[in-house]
């Protein structure tokens, strides 16, 4: 049960990231940071290690 809560969360917190990076279309850095913490969170959510 607390496996899907945990999912749940990382799915929301992927889904803000990804929409905050597409929100700051001119800054390329933050776009950079952005896609980088969104690979480590969607590794977790297809629970790859």
């Amino acid at each position: 049960m607390l496996k899907y809560i945990y999912l749940a969360i990382v799915a929301f917190i992927l889904s803000l990231i990804a929409y905050n990076m597409y929100r700051k279309k001119d800054s390329l850095f933050f776009q950079i940071d952005a896609a980088l913490v969104m690979v480590t969170l969607l590794l977790r959510l297809l629970l790859l290690k």
